[in-house]
């Protein structure tokens, strides 16, 4: 009587506890992704409480929590008394394998014995053949012999063939059912995969969140959760098209996403932000300003604290980089997919799902469009926006650096275009021409894209050996330099050329440098600098000139004087 007791006291306990508890699983329906790191994710769910209920368990959120910016939103009518974050690793369920598997494997395993049965019947009766022929031989060799009788050797001799033909006979017969049996493995194992069995897959742990309540509500009751992750970021991707026929640059805004949340985020509507969470909230005070001196120790340690800064940027772009290099998983508002599908979005009207939202301090690209983004580490290319650059294409060229030209994009009102830092792929006529790199922090009123080399313009820099002299004079020596620039346009177009190139300064009193002759080129005396604005048409080619002169005592040497 005391058992029965003690069981039913245990059921009641256990279902009043059921009735005080209720459960359910969150789903992630925004995330707002930082620039570099972080995220801010948004979690919706609903509950069925009833009057009893006192906890609520919301499952099934990120493994990594900022636990200080965690909010939590319900109805007005259900106080909310203290709430506890866990992290929960589910029991991993032991995988039963499906009994056709079982079957098949079964059926595998007893073919697999009976084709070795086979073939040692198939090798016992190739012994037996040969031992055979032993033997007739031996009668044959034998049959010399006077007490042996040629009717019997005979006799024996036809015994001996026919049990050869049977033998042969056995072989031939096993060999059948060995092929048979070998066709039957195979369609077996042909039907094994084509099932497609799934490994089982192992239960990751997820984030819960234990809330205490006080509630008279009975039904379904919404919750908002809402909380900040260091595992997630993105970095800005920019593909640069350039139609050299028309002059029109296409500028493609993409974002680099990764995220180890814990969780998949399914159906999720992103947020990229160019900003940075700022937690401090104190505001800030002025502390007394001390001067010091110039001290060497001092200067390294805090150039070594700089270093270490840019390290770890460093460290976590060339994280992003390799990551992309690595793997880079192409996503669309359906998830993750590479061949058109029916009800997929048309990149070209993308532009109509990004919002942007610009701030005083940063600027977001709201895109209503619903992501699938794993949490396994993988890098995902999202493309924002697309649009036409008002820019001037122009060449340029040093070629006392590089002999090759380069074509550039001097782009005017970039300061609206949103830009971060970040690699951009360079595609000119369809064609991949390699990878350069925009630095939006520039106080500069133009932004110059560098779009790559431009072999279409042939550049060559030379030495006027007979316009080029060494002169000695008393004291001084005095050495006489003129260059050559030709240049031409071998494009089906006009071109704008910006060419340049240097003349030596001294800083020494006993060396002189005069510009003899300046090619009229713009002149830059504080750094040497010569710059030519050409302008080519098709097929046009120019020369261009400068000269310059070095004195300096005969009894020294000037070093990289060319």
């Amino acid at each position: 009587m005391q058992k029965i007791l003690t069981v039913l006291a245990l059921l009641i306990s256990i279902t009043l506890q059921a009735q005080d508890t209720a459960r359910a699983d969150a789903e992630i329906t925004n995330a707002t992704v930082y620039f570099g790191y972080g995220a801010e994710l948004t979690h919706q769910t609903k509950v069925k409480i009833g009057s009893n209920t006192k906890t609520i368990v919301i499952s099934q959120l990120g493994t990594n929590v900022d636990l200080n910016s965690l909010q939590i939103s319900c109805p007005e009518d259900v106080a909310l008394l203290s709430h506890q974050y866990t992290l929960f690793a589910p029991p991993q369920i032991p995988w039963a394998k499906p009994p056709v598997l079982v079957l098949m494997e079964d059926s595998i395993e007893n073919l697999q014995e009976e084709i070795s049965r086979v073939e040692s019947l198939t090798d016992i009766e190739q012994e037996t053949m040969q031992k055979t022929g032993v033997l007739i031989e031996a009668a044959m060799n034998n049959s010399g012999n006077k007490s042996v009788v040629s009717t019997e050797v005979l006799k024996l001799v036809e015994y001996y063939n026919a049990k050869i033909e049977k033998v042969k006979t056995n072989i031939y017969n096993h060999q059948l059912t060995k092929a048979k049996l070998v066709k039957r493995t195979e369609e077996i194992r042909k039907r094994l995969a084509a099932l497609n069995l799934v490994n089982p897959v192992k239960v990751k742990p997820y984030g819960q969140l234990f809330l205490q309540v006080l509630s008279k509500h009975t039904g379904e009751i919404p919750i908002s959760i809402s909380y900040y992750t260091q595992n997630a970021g993105w970095v800005p991707v920019y593909d640069i098209r350039v139609n050299s026929k028309i002059n029109k640059v296409k500028l493609i805004y993409k974002a680099s996403l990764i995220q180890t949340s814990g969780i998949d985020w399914k159906k999720t509507k992103l947020t990229l932000s160019t900003g940075a969470p700022n937690f401090g909230v104190t505001a800030p005070v002025l502390s007394p300003w001390y001067l010091q001196l110039y001290l060497p120790e001092l200067y390294k340690t805090l150039q070594g604290r700089a270093a270490g800064i840019n390290l770890q940027w460093n460290t976590i772009q060339s994280m992003n980089n390799d990551k992309a290099l690595a793997e880079v998983v192409v996503t669309n508002g359906y998830g993750i997919q590479k061949e058109k599908r029916e009800g997929d979005i048309d990149p070209s009207t993308l532009n109509l799902y990004t919002t942007l939202n610009e701030g005083q301090l940063n600027t977001n690209f709201e895109i209503d469009l619903p992501y699938d983004i794993s949490s396994n580490g993988s890098m995902n290319s999202i493309a924002i926006k697309e649009e036409e650059i008002i820019c001037a294409l122009k060449n340029y060229a040093v070629p006392k650096m590089d002999k090759e030209s380069y074509l550039m994009a001097e782009v005017t009102d970039w300061q609206n275009l949103d830009l971060l830092p970040g690699d951009a792929n360079i595609i000119m006529d369809d064609t991949y021409i390699g990878k350069s790199l925009i630095d939006p922090n520039s106080i500069a009123d133009t932004l110059n894209l560098s779009l790559g080399k431009d072999k279409r313009l042939a550049v060559k820099r030379s030495l006027v050996k007979e316009l080029s002299s060494l002169k000695t004079s008393g004291n001084t020596s005095k050495q006489s330099f003129t260059y050559e620039l030709v240049v031409k346009n071998n494009k089906q177009t006009d071109i704008s050329l910006l060419l340049k190139d240097q003349y030596p300064l001294s800083n020494i009193k006993e060396v002189e440098v005069n510009l003899e002759d300046n090619g009229e080129a713009i002149m830059n005396p504080e750094t040497g600098i010569l710059t030519w604005k050409v302008n080519l048409k098709p097929g046009e080619s120019k020369k261009l000139r400068f000269s310059y002169s070095v004195k300096y005592p005969k009894d020294k040497k000037i070093v990289n004087l060319k």
